[in-house]
């Protein structure tokens, strides 16, 4: 993880306001980010100490929220890019890969089941689709169960090295150390959100689920449609799905429609083809038994007439 560095830089005819511009600078922007969302939640505290509730305190909290979930990913992102040849790190992404691929797969066809009321596999562009939008709520799951551990030994590192003042660059990396356990916390609070079957994420999916399964899964069908505006997809020689856009939204219904022959003559064919006429019908005549010449003759015995 990222540490305070250039802590003494500033020269030293400097005004304090120049120093205090330099240090803050020459530190690392993950470091500026920590810090100012640690002001943010000590501004938001005093801010609902003195008002509870009010509108200034909720926006100094979601500052510092922000400021401290995007400091805590940009830090892992930097920690875990370098590691990426090591061979359990990559063993670890491939496995976390793997269950989030598969989990989102089963995610997205259970939001089309909920969206459509039918089977999903009758709509297999909007089961792709949903399996993208359910990386997500997927990965934040993942974020939840896997991350309370290190969240809590961050935390607990941060409270040891300040009890001890074993800092190597002053006290603040100590305090650095502090608020990268806090910032751990907030991204599992903000995932655990989006992990919850009633956070915005999972009405959304089923909204763009149910759309989707009626503008890119049926077709146009005026022989099976019963209104104008119904789409239409097979479901075997006897069944359709027919859907059809309701105030309440996208509907689905099973209904009887046997496949039938059209009646629309063929057009003639292209130029340039072998033939545009019919092609004549040849009749084939019966088979007849072929007479082997090399084979004797096997005839009826005649009468010796001379004798």
């Amino acid at each position: 993880m990222e540490v305070a560095e250039g802590l003494d830089t500033a020269p030293p005819k400097a005004s304090i306001a120049e120093r205090i511009k330099t240090r803050w600078l020459n530190h690392h922007w993950v470091i500026r980010l920590y810090l100012g969302g640690a002001v943010c939640m000590l501004a938001s505290i005093a801010l609902f100490l003195k008002s509870p509730g009010s509108f200034s305190s909720d926006v100094a909290f979601y500052a510092s929220c922000s400021l401290l979930a995007i400091a805590f990913l940009g830090d892992t992102y930097s920690w875990v890019m370098p590691r990426l040849a090591h061979p359990l790190m990559k063993i670890s992404v491939a496995v976390f890969g793997a269950i989030a691929v598969a989990a989102a797969t089963g995610v997205g066809r259970v939001v089309v089941n909920e969206a459509t009321s039918q089977q999903a596999s009758l709509f297999p562009t909007s089961n792709a689709l949903l399996s993208l939008l359910s990386i997500v709520p997927v990965t934040a799951t993942l974020m939840t169960v896997l991350g309370a551990i290190p969240a809590f030994l961050a935390m607990a590192w941060g409270l040891l090295k300040l009890s001890r003042s074993e800092a190597t660059k002053g006290q603040l990396d100590v305090i650095v150390t502090l608020i990268r356990g806090l910032s751990a916390f907030v991204v599992l609070f903000g995932a655990s959100v989006l992990s919850n079957s009633q956070s915005i994420v999972y009405p959304t999916m089923r909204w763009v689920a149910a759309y989707s399964a009626f503008f890119l899964d049926l077709q146009q069908d005026a022989a099976c449609a019963p209104l104008e505006g119904d789409k239409v997809t097979r479901i075997n020689d006897n069944l359709v799905l027919v859907g059809r856009l309701t105030e309440a939204g996208p509907q689905f219904v099973r209904t009887a429609c046997a496949l039938t022959s059209e009646s629309i003559p063929l057009r003639p064919q292209a130029p340039g083809r072998i033939s545009s006429t019919p092609a004549p019908t040849h009749s084939k005549s019966a088979p007849t038994a072929k007479r082997d010449v090399l084979a004797p003759e096997l005839t009826r015995p005649r009468t010796d007439l001379q004798k």
